[in-house]
This record gives structure tokens, sequence and C-alpha cells, in this order.
């Protein structure tokens, strides 16, 4: 199956995303706002959209639930790898997986 990645950098973003992506299953299923956020080491990494749950962790913070997600590590590693290859490089990317 034929993956389409698309990404666009977001400018003054002061919470760490630094862009979203736009992933398209087969021009048939789409997944939007993948953000790619910046880690307080400086790395990159996705994070799959998700919503915020009414339940709170043992320090009260809010937990949030994807709504959408990699089943396999393996794929999940594949899917960010490329879609900050496609951030970084500022081009469309396509694969098949």
């Amino acid at each position: 199956m034929r993956i389409d990645v698309r990404t666009k950098a977001l400018e003054n973003s002061n919470n760490g995303v630094k862009g979203v992506a736009t992933v398209t299953f087969g021009n048939s299923f789409a997944v939007r706002n993948i953000s790619i956020v910046e880690s307080k080491a400086g790395n990159l990494f996705m994070s799959m959209p998700s919503y915020k749950t009414k339940t709170v962790d043992e320090n009260g913070k809010a937990q949030f639930k994807d709504i959408a997600y990699p089943v396999t590590k393996e794929f999940r590693e594949k899917l960010q790898k490329i879609i900050l290859q496609s951030y970084e490089s500022g081009m469309d990317v396509s694969f098949e997986a």
C-alpha cells in the first residue's frame, strides 16, 4: 500500500510543536494533525492526534488518548522516520508498506 506524507512547519510556536503532518493511506484514508514536537532535550518526535479524557494521573495531570495510532512498534518507527524526513526536507514523501 502506498503511503503519502505531507508536513508543514509552524511559525511562532511556543509549546514545542514545530510542525504538523497528514498521512494518507492508499489514497483512501487520511490522518491529519500528527504533531511534530521538539522534546526538552531538543529531539524531534511525532505525536499522534489525541483527545483529553476526564481522568487524571496520580500527579493530577490530565490524561490523553490517541485517536489514531500505529499498531506495531516497527511501523511506528518507520512512520516517524518518514514524517521527520519530510519535515526536515520540506518535501512530500511517499513509501510502500
